[in-house]
């Protein structure tokens, strides 16, 4: 049976306030938003929603080790070898990393 998104926060963090530190330092703050808002913004978020940001990053950083790494492998999918576009490629890193791996999967699919 699978644990509710409260109960996995605890058995795998300890408590919502340290799965918010971890997340905290892995998304982009927005620019102009000060630390405060940040963080209220960030405790407004779910646990379910807290998870899976978290889950995004990791995977990220294991597969491609950072974000311009995952977007540079979705530009090597689109390019098929041909010149890669950079106004493209820049507007890429302005989305968030599940949006990325989302985009990824999606192209893996096509591609095969």
């Amino acid at each position: 049976m699978r644990l509710s998104p409260l109960a996995e926060v605890k058995e795998k963090f300890g408590s919502r306030d340290e799965l918010i530190k971890i997340v905290k330092g892995e998304i982009e703050r927005p620019e102009g938003m000060n630390d405060e808002a940040f963080e209220a913004k960030v405790r407004t978020i779910s646990n379910r929603k807290l998870l899976k940001l978290h889950a995004a990053h990791e995977d990220v950083t294991k597969r491609f080790g950072s974000k311009e790494g995952l977007v540079d492998a979705i530009m090597a999918i689109l390019s098929n070898g041909k010149k890669i576009d950079k106004v493209y490629q820049a507007k890429l890193l302005t989305r968030r990393e599940a949006q990325l791996l989302d985009l990824h999967r999606n192209l893996e699919k096509k591609s095969k």
